[in-house]
């Protein structure tokens, strides 16, 4: 039988383009993985009284149609999802997911709604087959969809995750909002060894454009040449405990991206880590990020204290994420605390941030940052929460007022974020009444988003968003009946450069369930909304948003869902519904 090693071996001497440092990299790394399965026993008696094949899984379909929103391919359109799993001989399973519909959704650049993947695994490998999804950490590949393939092994103390695809499609027509774009590849792995007192790992990640996708004709938007890129990104990682107490962590990572491969450009070695591993030209640069904390375990009073620093060049970046926060330093202190005998929680970070680390701006800004989060258990009926930060990051900022006016349905791009430099948020939750035939609560939540630009420590009155949400709610159940009501009062305001939009009013829910597995709900609001533009202009509306939903299963297989609603704003109305089947074997 041929040994994993010499396996290897054949393939390099087959292929002459597997002489980069990289590619050898992985190489040993799928070596090491196969010496691995090589090793593992298998239980035959467990397979032989096991079924050879069963199957599991579902399909759904739902038509959606709407009325009077624009930019949307007809008034009927449909979506189709499925999944199938086929275990075989209670060892192997091969899990199979699909979605696709005939509307046109538009998200962000590089993200793709039809999908469909496979996700075989026997016990502690699964396989990664389709379009995917897979995250090494913050500064390497974070997240981004891929189609091709990938591993995840688990065996002993190893944890390895690699993965090889098509980051991006090339695309150069219809391509306004976007730009057009190379088709991007990318491979890469994650490995972490833990043996119990530490973990160590490695990450290594490689993505380019293949510059022959792209036309020259196609290659410019908004006045600038896309050239085709090249990136190498290298990380290490390490953690461990002494003393039982003191836990240690720390992350480095250097990325290196080629803006323009174009081979005029003299090819010239690079003295980083990741350089190690690539050529770069002219156009190359190098980017570097390091993260790490040490805590303290205070066993005898439930404290844990520690300190933490994060530094990020300006400008880093892969080709393995969708966003990044750069050019910042963070200086931080973590506790956290158990008080009253676990009834009330107190943690937070406290610290100093700064930007322009490398002093190359004209402008550059630095504040006192810090978090804190609060959870008290008053009683066995009534708990509140609170919790504050300041901290720079990145998030979708969803608003009241874009959930009234929203119409049911539609596709939300979840990779739409916006930077928030401070959040507030308060929750209480009082139950009043329980008992075997009524529940009662009230409840109070409120949350603040604020973020802003500065410039020399001067705030710039264009990039200023104040966002306030608040409601009271109080809901009543009756579970002998399998029904409850709800009712609330919502206000908001959201303060923007451009005017204020604030609203006011009720919202009211009924929900009921039916002996026969036949669930209904209604919900209603009635927001009166304020919308001044600049001081010599006010606007006011009702905003109505009403909703119907019933959903019924039949049998243990059979699901049927449909719903309807409602969107009216000024002089606008939208409509709304679908008719959905969902099929579970």
């Amino acid at each position: 039988m041929t040994s994993p090693l010499a396996l290897i071996t054949s393939i390099m001497s087959q292929h002459n383009t597997c002489r980069s440092w990289q590619t050898y990299a992985l190489l040993l790394l799928l070596w090491a993985g196969l010496r691995s399965v090589t090793a593992q026993s298998v239980d035959l008696e467990t397979v032989a009284k096991a079924k050879p094949l069963v199957v599991t899984g579902g399909v759904g379909a739902t038509t959606l149609f709407t009325s009077g929103i624009p930019d949307v391919a007809g008034p009927l359109n449909y979506f189709l999802r499925g999944n199938l799993n086929l275990n075989l001989y209670g060892s192997v399973s091969v899990p199979l997911n699909f979605n696709y519909s005939d509307r046109r959704v538009e998200l962000s650049q590089g993200y793709s709604f039809n999908q469909f993947s496979i996700s075989p695994s026997y016990k502690w490998a699964r396989a990664y087959i389709g379009t995917n999804y897979m995250t090494f950490s913050p500064y390497t590949l974070n997240g981004h969809q891929f189609t091709g393939g990938g591993l995840e092994l688990t065996p002993d103390k190893w944890r390895i995750q690699l993965m090889g695809g098509r980051l991006l499609r090339s695309q150069y027509t219809d391509t306004t909002n976007t730009g057009p774009t190379y088709r991007r590849m990318g491979y890469g792995f994650r490995a972490d060894y833990n043996p119990g007192s530490y973990t160590i790992g490695l990450t290594m990640f490689k993505a380019y454009d293949v510059a022959n996708t792209l036309p020259l004709l196609n290659r410019r938007f908004q006045n600038q040449v896309i050239n085709p890129k090249d990136n190498m990104v290298v990380s290490l990682n390490f953690g461990t405990t002494l003393f039982h107490a003191l836990q240690v962590n720390a992350e480095y990572s250097n990325s290196v991206i080629t803006n323009d491969q174009a081979t005029e450009y003299a090819r010239v070695p690079l003295r980083t880590l990741a350089g190690l591993f690539m050529r770069g030209n002219a156009t190359t640069q190098s980017y570097n990020a390091f993260k790490g904390n040490v805590n303290y375990n205070i066993a005898a009073t439930n404290t844990i204290v520690g300190v933490g620093y994060e530094r990020i060049d300006p400008g880093y970046s892969t080709l393995g994420g969708y966003y990044f926060v750069n050019d910042l330093a963070n200086y931080t202190l973590n506790f956290s605390q158990q008080l009253l005998q676990g009834r009330l929680g107190i943690g937070g970070n406290m610290g100093y941030q700064k930007d322009d680390i490398l002093k190359r701006k004209a402008n550059s800004q630095s504040r006192m940052v810090g978090s804190l989060n609060a959870n008290a258990r008053i009683s066995e009926d009534f708990n509140m929460g609170l919790n504050f930060s300041n901290f720079r990051s990145y998030r979708f900022l969803n608003d009241t007022y874009s959930q009234l006016v929203r119409v049911p349905g539609q596709i939300i791009d979840t990779l739409s974020y916006a930077m928030v430099s401070r959040t507030l948020g308060y929750n209480a939750n009082k139950v009043l009444r329980k008992t075997e035939t009524q529940e009662s609560s009230l409840s109070f939540s409120a949350s603040y988003i604020g973020s802003n630009n500065r410039r020399a420590n001067v705030i710039d009155s264009t990039g200023t968003t104040n966002i306030l949400n608040s409601s009271l709610t109080y809901t009543l159940g009756f579970p002998q009946q399998k029904a409850a009501v709800n009712a609330s009062l919502t206000y908001f305001r959201n303060m923007l450069y451009s005017g204020t939009i604030q609203g006011v009013g009720p919202t009211v829910g009924l929900q009921k369930t039916f002996a026969s597995g036949f669930n209904t709900t209604f919900n209603m609001s009635a927001i009166s909304v304020t919308n001044t533009m600049g001081e010599a202009s006010q606007d006011n509306s009702l905003a109505l948003n009403a909703q119907v939903m019933a959903n019924m299963r039949v049998g243990k297989s059979h699901n049927f869902s449909a719903n309807a609603g409602l969107v009216r704003t000024g002089v606008n109305t939208y409509l709304n519904g679908n008719v959905g089947y969902n099929f579970t074997f």
